[in-house]
Parts: structure tokens; C-alpha cells; sequence
């Protein structure tokens, strides 16, 4: 059982455990009204032994990786290996606290001390040259030689930055790591104006905290923001509160270059349109790492392919997080990445047990508004959804939910998001059409 161990709280929006002493959640930012007591799963499979774990990656699945290990095995060595210098941190309130937090120290998931009471070695600001699968080790680009008996690949994923002329230029940023804010934070000391690029919860969340700063534009491709999670209508109605608080924004953006020399001076639209900005921010998904992986020969599709125990086709080496995918999914969001590595260090570890895929839910606060979505708003073509629905354009609420076979599998809440915990608690059971009409819709 890892020591130290923290006093938990899940929530019940995103189902994230973490430290009760956090006032917002690290993946979907609601407060504590939305968090319930967490005393743990009880981990009843155990095995001590004297393998070596190594994790390649500190994000949210490497460490996860790490705690499950250690709660089935107190004596096995677990090294986590990360380019980056930090511990790992919440990645997800690098948007969401861009302009407000001071440093790694606010947003750690473990404090330095837990690693020492656990017995786990972190490498940081090491680049790995190479994973020799063969001889079971891992080589370190000062050619440092590290064997395993297990190795989890948990390197999760990059921004993506599509091909445009002018991406190069300086105050052009994505935002993916402490460095990439720091960065922002001091560009941002002396922009007039700034283009986020991308319409989805991170850029709409990186829009807003920029708006603080100076005049913002957000920029989205698709024909509507937040085109996975959103229908026309809550599209139409976050776009209308976007504008109320004087954040400009465009759908439908076909993006020619971005223009400048040096620095950027805007962003160019296929209309002939411009944009003036001294700051642009990609926020166009992510790619996930895996040349190391492929030049180790691990099946690589869209991400690394791993079966429901994160197992990859090589034996020993699993894979987890960002830069993985089960059957063919690859949601690259946090609570997903949580859970992946907690499958992939139970079974490194030696348990048996499977990986559940499911859609995740998301929120959003700012705008002077909320967002919850969750589940299948209504995504799948050959399917045949009955909705429920709720509207109030002089309120700016909005509430709509799915069912496939009678059972809710989806929810929209835009503005008053209140009844979160009972949209949530409805997903998870797959409550019925006639019990949310009774008991939930708006009346």
C-alpha cells in the first residue's frame, strides 16, 4: 500500500480522485459541492518481488501507473523516467489557472516527500534515446543503460500544430507544459491582442483567461464550437455568451497563415480576412508520441495498440494515457489517462483485470457561464436517439439529453449547471426517458 497516503475526495462529474485539500477539480474544474468523501478501492491482490518497473513518462498515466504498482507490490523498484524536470503536476489547470498560478508547487499531484515514502526514483529532464525490448532495457541519450522486468510506456502527446505557413513565428504558442505558460505569461506582459485558434474546452478555457489580459479572437475550423460534445442549439448559445463578455470568435475558419516575420503581426483567413495579434495559441488537439515506440516495434496505429489490460504486442511493455489506444479509442483526456495507467500498473504488477472505455464528461466555467457535457449527445450516425429538451435564451439555459433504448446516454447543460450530480449519477445508472422528464428536465 503506497505510504503517505492522502485523505481523497472523488468527484462526481468526471469521477477524479484526488487530494481533499484541492478546492477545484483538476480535470473539470467544478468545486467542492460536486466532491464526495473517496476512503479507496481495496486493492486485494498482492505480490512482492524484486522487479524492476521503469515508466517512461510522468503525466497523469505514469503515475497512476506507479501508485498501483506500488499498491500490490511494497519491494519491486519503480523508476519513472520524464523529459520533463518537474514532478508530475495537474496538466489540466494549465488552462484553466493560466494567468493566476505561481508555480509547479500549487498544481503537484504528489509533494516531493511521497516519492521518498514510496520508494520511487524519478529521472528528470532525461531524454530517452532508445527501448531496447530485446535485452529488456532502456537507454538514456547519455547513453546511461537501465534493465527492466516491466516497462509501461506512458509519454504521452504533443500539441498538434497543423501545417501552417508562419507556425514557427515567435508568439506563436501551444499550451502543453509549465514551460509553455511561462512562456504565454510573459508574451502576454505586452499583447494588445491575442488569437486562439481552436474552439474546443481548452481553447475556450485559454480564450477566456487571455480576455483578462487583452483583446482575444478564438478562431475554430468546424462549422460550430465545441463540435464533439455540442449540438447546434448550445453551440449557438455559448457562441452568443462568448460575445456578451467581448471575446470575439469565428466558426468555420479555414486558416491561410499566419502572417509576420520574425513575430507574429495575425492570422490570416482563406476569406482575405486578418486578424491583428501579437500572440497566437494552437489549441487543435494533440499527436501522440510514439516514434520511440515504433522504432522499438510496438503496433502503432492512430497511438500505441493495447488490448483491454494495456498490454502492447510485445511482451512485458505496456502501454497507457495520450499516447495509447484501446480498440481503435483514443480519447486523450485526463480522466481516461487515470485510468489506463491505473489497468496498466495493475497488470505490470501481476493482477488481472480489464480496462473499461467510456465517453468522458467535461466542463467548462468561464464566459460568466457553465458547461456540462457528457456521454453521446448524439453523435452516432446509424443510431436513433430520443432527446429531451429545454431552452431559455433570456436566461442563457439550456439543458438536453439523450436516450438509445429508453436509457439516458447523454446530457447538454449550458448555464445552470446545478444539477450536474444528478445528470452524472443518471449517465452512470442509464436512468430512464420517463424518469428525467419526471425528475430532471427543467420545469
Amino acid at each position: 500500500m503506497p505510504k503517505g497516503k492522502r485523505k481523497l475526495v472523488k468527484c462526481i462529474v468526471c469521477g477524479e480522485i484526488f487530494d481533499s485539500e484541492i478546492d477545484t477539480c483538476p480535470v473539470c474544474g467544478v468545486g467542492r459541492e460536486y466532491f464526495i468523501p473517496y476512503d479507496g478501492e481495496e486493492v486485494l491482490f498482492r505480490k512482492d518481488t524484486q522487479e524492476t518497473f521503469i515508466i517512461l513518462g510522468n503525466g497523469a498515466a505514469g503515475i497512476s501507473a506507479a501508485e498501483a504498482i506500488r499498491e500490490r507490490n511494497d519491494t519491486g523498484r519503480i523508476i519513472i523516467i520524464s523529459k520533463e524536470a518537474e514532478l508530475s503536476y495537474n496538466r489540466p489547470l494549465l488552462t484553466k489557472k493560466l494567468t493566476t498560478f505561481n508555480s509547479s508547487e500549487e498544481i503537484l499531484m504528489h509533494q516531493p516527500d511521497w516519492y521518498e515514502e514510496n520508494q520511487i526514483t524519478n529521472y528528470l529532464g532525461r531524454e530517452i534515446k532508445k527501448i531496447d525490448t530485446g535485452n529488456k532495457t532502456v537507454i538514456l541519450n547519455n547513453d546511461e543503460e537501465i534493465k527492466f522486468d516491466k516497462c509501461i510506456y506512458a509519454l504521452g502527446a504533443e500539441s498538434f500544430v497543423p501545417a501552417i505557413k508562419g507556425s514557427g513565428l515567435n508568439g506563436v504558442k501551444v499550451i502543453r507544459n509549465l514551460q509553455d505558460v511561462s512562456d504565454i505569461r510573459e508574451l502576454s506582459k505586452n499583447a494588445k491582442q491575442a488569437v486562439v485558434i481552436g474552439g474546443g474546452v481548452l481553447g475556450l478555457e485559454t480564450a477566456w483567461e487571455l480576455s483578462k489580459l487583452c483583446k482575444v479572437t478564438i478562431l475554430e475550423a468546424a462549422d460550430k464550437l465545441m463540435v464533439r460534445q455540442l449540438d447546434e442549439t448550445a453551440s449557438e448559445m455559448l457562441g452568443n455568451l462568448i460575445t456578451k463578455v467581448g471575446i470575439d470568435y469565428r466558426v468555420g475558419a479555414a486558416i491561410a497563415e499566419i502572417t509576420g516575420n520574425e513575430k507574429v503581426t495575425g492570422v490570416a483567413l482563406n476569406t482575405g480576412e486578418v486578424f491583428e495579434a501579437d500572440l497566437v495559441i494552437f489549441s487543435c488537439g494533440i499527436t501522440p508520441n510514439t516514434v520511440l515506440a515504433k522504432e522499438a516495434g510496438l503496433q502503432v496505429g492512430k497511438a500505441v495498440e493495447v488490448n483491454d489490460k494495456m498490454e502492447t504486442n510485445i511482451d512485458s511493455i505496456y502501454a497507457c494515457g495520450d499516447c495509447a489506444e484501446c480498440k481503435g479509442v483514443n480519447y486523450g483526456v485526463w480522466a481516461q489517462a487515470i485510468e489506463m495507467g491505473k489497468t496498466a500498473g495493475a497488470n505490470a504488477a501481476g493482477e488481472d483485470t480489464d480496462y473499461n472505455i467510456y465517453p468522458p464528461a467535461l466542463t467548462f466555467h468561464g464566459m460568466k457561464t457553465a458547461l456540462f457535457a457528457g456521454g453521446d449527445n448524439g453523435k452516432l450516425p446509424d443510431k436513433e436517439y430520443q432527446t429531451l429538451e429545454y431552452r431559455n435564451d433570456l436566461d442563457g439555459n439550456y439543458e438536453k439529453f439523450y436516450f438509445l433504448e429508453n436509457k439516458l446516454v447523454g446530457a447538454i447543460l449550458l448555464g445552470d449547471t446545478r444539477k450536474m450530480n444528478k445528470v452524472s449519477e443518471g449517465l452512470n445508472v442509464g436512468c430512464s426517458y420517463n424518469y428525467v422528464k419526471n425528475n430532471i428536465i427543467h420545469d
